[in-house]
């Protein structure tokens, strides 16, 4: 009579050991990526939103007072600040992608204001944001012109 063995080897239990624990590392992987997307997805429609409000503040802008919005239309880029308003206009030069970065502000707004021609205004918004070791951005622009004549 031939005794069967019931129970597992040694060499099925490290099989399956080895076999859960690439099963454990892959499902760890693919949470930690999907983390990531949803982080830089949810930054990306946050600083579409903050481009969207720049060309917004510079029809504003234009609309308040066309001659001091047309004489900053010189190519030269500007910072948009948070709390910035129509009144001031636009002060502080020299934004770029790495010059106007605060701890506590996650994104810089930057608008940089060219003369096409004649009464038309080239506007381009960048917001900048660091996504890890990463630098981001988003772009936005437009044209506008004195359409009150």
């Amino acid at each position: 009579m031939k005794k069967l063995n019931s129970g597992q080897s040694l060499v099925e239990m490290v099989v399956a050991v080895g076999m859960m624990s690439l099963l454990m590392v892959a499902l760890l992987s693919v949470t930690s990526l999907s983390i990531k997307n949803t982080r830089l997805a949810q930054s990306r429609t946050q600083a579409v939103g903050l481009v969207q409000e720049g060309v917004e503040l510079m029809r504003a802008y234009r609309d308040f007072n066309w001659n001091g919005f047309y004489a900053k239309a010189n190519g030269q880029s500007y910072v948009l600040l948070d709390n910035w308003t129509v009144e001031t206009g636009l002060t502080q030069t020299g934004c770029s992608q790495t010059s106007y970065f605060d701890a506590s502000n996650f994104f810089s707004r930057c608008v940089k204001l060219s003369t096409i021609e004649a009464g038309n205004v080239s506007v381009e918004v960048t917001v900048y944001w660091q996504e890890g070791s990463q630098l981001k951005q988003v772009v936005q622009s437009t044209n506008l012109s004195l359409w009150e004549i």
